[in-house]
């Protein structure tokens, strides 16, 4: 990534994980950082397909993006994802590499997306980079959980 574009991720990525950016603190972030690249994608489009693979973690910057389960040939919307979270984690975290649900944008959407063996390597070579992230992805997922069973 090049310094200017590093220059503005870095102050979005603070804008919409400020948790995440204060707890790596600087040097931390620019390595979380470094290790991603910016996708811009537009309403509309499928950026992860149920049980396809995922290569890809996705740190939302801008945007909403629709969560959708399949069943029995139907597709039911369960979530909508928007700045401040992510996805893949499910994935990453599972080792299957296979998406657990189908993600369409609603809107544009820009984001910040760091192939798993980027990731891998990050939290495997850095003990702060893990113990921020991996804290995160629990609070995530457990969140996501919550939500789950009130709506269900």
């Amino acid at each position: 990534m090049k310094s200017t574009e590093l220059s503005a991720v870095t102050t979005e990525f603070k804008n919409r994980f400020p948790t995440i950016a204060t707890q790596l603190g600087p040097d931390h972030l620019a390595t979380l950082l470094e290790g991603g690249s910016v996708l811009e994608i537009p309403a509309g489009r499928a950026l992860i397909r149920d049980r396809m693979p995922v290569d890809f973690l996705y740190f939302i910057l801008e945007g909403a993006l629709g969560v959708y389960v399949e069943n029995a040939g139907e597709s039911k919307r369960v979530a909508t994802v928007q700045p401040g979270e992510w996805l893949g984690e499910v994935s990453v975290l599972s080792g299957e590499f296979l998406a657990s649900a189908t993600i369409t944008s609603d809107t544009a959407c820009i984001l910040l997306k760091m192939h798993h063996v980027t990731f891998d390597k990050l939290i495997t070579t850095n003990e702060t980079i893990a113990k921020v992230m991996l804290e995160h992805f629990i609070e995530l997922m457990a969140k996501r959980l919550r939500g789950a069973r009130s709506s269900g």
